[in-house]
């Protein structure tokens, strides 16, 4: 299913990114709090994710349920971080400041670009898990700059050649190309 409002598109980001998504109204401390969606966290994160947009709701009201529901947390002595997403039109700053008192605040605005898709996993990049290279793909790619810089000296090169076969192969061989010049010294000078 293809995402039709910014919080629906928001909210598929999130869901792929393993957050929960909580049934709404959310309802915390026996209250009530009507708003477009919520997400928790799961494994490493812990974050309550609140989702609003101003297209529908005013900026006083979104204020006062993002207070709202912080004071609701306080209460029940919850330690879930508490982090609102802001979609439609940008809030005044003053709004952003005053929920910013009470939690992480992501003003993602309104994007008309055909990249929209690459604008929301930007905004969202700190809620999101980081996407790292495959140690493979990090190690050749260094290895062949290491190679590259070093072809000229014997020492680096064999220590290259030998790291594809791990750490103890490594080991083995910087200890034989320190113990070889050394060997041949103690050759020259025998009684």
């Amino acid at each position: 299913m293809t995402a039709t409002t910014p919080v629906e598109k928001v909210a598929e980001v999130l869901s792929a990114a393993n957050f929960r998504r909580v049934t709404t109204p959310l309802s915390l401390a026996g209250i009530q709090f009507d708003i477009p969606a919520a997400f928790v966290g799961t494994g490493t994160s812990s974050d309550l994710i609140l989702l609003v947009d101003t297209a529908f709701d005013t900026e006083k009201r979104i204020q006062q349920k993002v207070e709202g529901i912080a004071r609701a947390l306080d209460s029940i002595g919850s330690m879930r971080p508490l982090t609102t997403v802001i979609t439609g039109p940008r809030p005044l700053r003053l709004v952003i400041d005053a929920m910013s008192r009470v939690c992480r605040v992501l003003a993602l605005g309104v994007s008309i670009d055909a990249n929209q898709d690459a604008d929301i996993l930007n905004w969202l990049a700190v809620l999101l898990p980081l996407k790292l290279p495959e140690p493979s793909d990090v190690a050749e790619g260094a290895a062949a700059e290491f190679a590259s810089a070093g072809a000229a000296d014997p020492v680096t090169k064999a220590l290259i050649e030998a790291s594809s076969q791990g750490a103890e192969e490594v080991e083995r061989c910087l200890s034989m190309l320190i113990s070889k010049p050394l060997d041949d010294i103690a050759a020259g000078h025998e009684i």
